[in-house]
């Protein structure tokens, strides 16, 4: 059973995932952040086995709603690498829907790599027995993330 992580401990990486963003994110001072996480499954089957592989991502979300935008940064969970910001505008994507109980994030744009992108964005993560996730509080930070994308970037 993993260590469960302080308040401290979480709001600490808030802290260093806002550093992040800021020294790759141009004009970053306008976006709110919030930590998202993804897993893709995939699935291979052989003659006699079926293999399953998870592979786990971790992006800094960035919103902005005075210009409905969202710039999704993802990195390592060390914080140490990132890649490319990937920006999304409610006028350029396909579709931007929330599931209904899973509350995981989709958004459908032709431009993405494999033409979507999904991932939840949780108010706490105070313990990772996998070492997947990154443990963060961000309890008013993923609030306003939740309504601003209910109300403002959701697209069908």
């Amino acid at each position: 059973m993993a260590k469960k992580a302080t308040d401290a401990e979480c709001e600490a990486n808030y802290i260093k995932l806002r550093e992040l963003f800021d020294k790759v994110v141009p004009d970053a001072n306008r976006f709110t952040i919030v930590y998202g996480c993804g897993v893709d499954v995939g699935m291979m089957d052989y003659v006699v086995v079926r293999t399953t592989t998870y592979t786990y991502t971790s992006y800094i979300i960035g919103f902005d709603a005075d210009s409905i935008e969202i710039v999704i940064l993802p990195f390592d969970r060390d914080m140490e690498s990132y890649g490319k910001p990937i920006y999304q505008k409610k006028s350029d994507i396909e579709s931007a829907k929330m599931g209904w109980l899973s509350k995981e994030i989709t958004i459908r744009d032709n431009r993405l790599p494999k033409k979507y992108i999904q991932f939840s964005v949780p108010a706490t993560i105070n313990e990772d027995e996998d070492q997947v996730a990154v443990v963060i509080k961000q309890e008013t930070q993923h609030k306003q993330f939740v309504d601003f994308f209910k109300n403002k970037f959701a697209k069908k």
